[in-house]
């Protein structure tokens, strides 16, 4: 018991020390929390190695990041601009990283939808810095939220299909799946949206509220599970319907944004990052994959979104940034890369190359979309 609460007490002081860098530093906290674990990990210090306990902490951490992405996104009207812009910056790199994996003898479907992510986080805090038209910046967010979302679900898929399942359960499991995924319209269309609202807000010594939304999410994942999907879509769903019932700045969303990046989140990226095997890498010669991926996965969004920005009538300039800021990847593929190692879809030498080049694309991104502004 001692040595599981050492491991436990360390990852969370890690945790701590991650938010003091990334304040120092002006860098994403996730981007810290995976270079720490790089360095604790297997390659440099290896102090800091994965146990069944720590990878039942990083599941449950990967669980709640997909929810709070849900709740942060909730059900939205999109417009058709946004739309075509996400299509386009989705299906580019994913034919690219299609032609990659098979290159390299990997999940060619996985490794597709890895490419076709981006990161809301990074894209939301870049976009709030650039000096270009609401209009403008509304288009970017909306675009990369939907690209999000439908990376999640193709994912989800992609996993499925290559674990073997078969396409007839895939078809009813999928059925099923969008049935339930109604659940938040109908939430908001009626009047369980007002009695759970007003339930939500009430306050509680015992807080009802936070074990509500944790038992919600733990239910719907396991769910989830049971039809043969993975519980992070089951998770983005549970996000979802608490966001019909809350609204930016309840107090309960504010507890639940803690609990999640404060406790359970940390855990899933610090481990991430100490799955990492740069010397490994190094030996295997992939070093050269983190290269293609930047080409093919930068040079994908850019190319996608920029062709379509052109039929729209936005300004090449504007085009590019969307094409840029789209290429940043972190969470998502961070978190598909390490489904895909825990499954046997890739090997530790391409996962530790997927996510340098995430990495990469945090600090390179952000940095040419606003030298492009000025």
């Amino acid at each position: 018991m001692s040595s599981i609460l050492l491991s436990i007490g360390l990852v969370l002081v890690l945790a701590l020390i991650a938010v003091i860098v990334a304040r120092r530093i002006k860098m994403p906290l996730v981007a810290i929390e995976v270079i720490i674990g790089i360095m604790l990990g297997r390659s440099c210090l290896k102090l800091l190695t994965t146990d069944t306990y720590l990878d039942v902490m990083a599941n449950l951490g990967l669980i709640f990041l997909l929810f709070l992405a849900g709740l942060e996104m909730g059900i939205r009207r999109f417009r058709r601009e946004s739309i075509a812009i996400a299509i386009a910056s989705f299906i580019t790199p994913f034919i690219l990283g299609v032609i990659v994996g098979k290159t390299y003898g990997i999940s060619s479907i996985l490794m597709g939808t890895l490419l076709s992510t981006t990161s809301v986080g990074i894209v939301i805090s870049v976009v709030g810095e650039l000096k270009i038209n609401e209009e403008m910046k509304r288009l970017i967010l909306e675009s990369a939220l939907i690209v999000d979302a439908l990376s999640m679900f193709v994912l989800t898929i992609s996993l499925e299909i290559e674990r073997g399942t078969p396409y007839s359960s895939l078809t009813i499991s999928s059925v099923a799946i969008v049935a339930l995924f109604v659940i938040p319209l109908i939430i908001s269309k009626t009047r369980i949206k007002k009695y759970l609202t007003r339930w939500i807000a009430s306050e509680s010594h015992f807080k009802q509220e936070v074990r509500f939304c944790l038992a919600l999410t733990i239910i719907i994942a396991g769910f989830f599970e049971f039809l043969g999907f993975h519980a992070i879509l089951g998770s983005f769903l549970a996000g979802l319907i608490i966001s019909e019932v809350t609204e930016e700045g309840d107090t309960i969303r504010e507890k639940l944004l803690g609990l999640g990046y404060g406790f359970f989140i940390p855990f899933f990226f610090i481990v991430a990052g100490a799955a990492v095997n740069i010397p490994l890498l190094i030996r295997q010669g992939n070093v050269d994959l983190i290269l293609l991926l930047l080409l093919t996965g930068i040079g994908g969004k850019v190319l996608g979104v920029l062709i379509t920005s052109t039929f729209m009538k936005i300004p090449i300039r504007v085009g590019a940034i969307m094409g840029i800021l789209h290429s940043t990847r972190l969470s998502l593929i961070i978190a598909g890369a390490k489904l895909g190692l825990d499954l046997g879809l890739i090997s530790q030498s391409i996962y530790s190359a997927i996510t340098l080049f995430s990495l990469v694309t945090v600090l390179l991104s952000p940095l040419v979309s606003k030298l492009l502004i000025h």
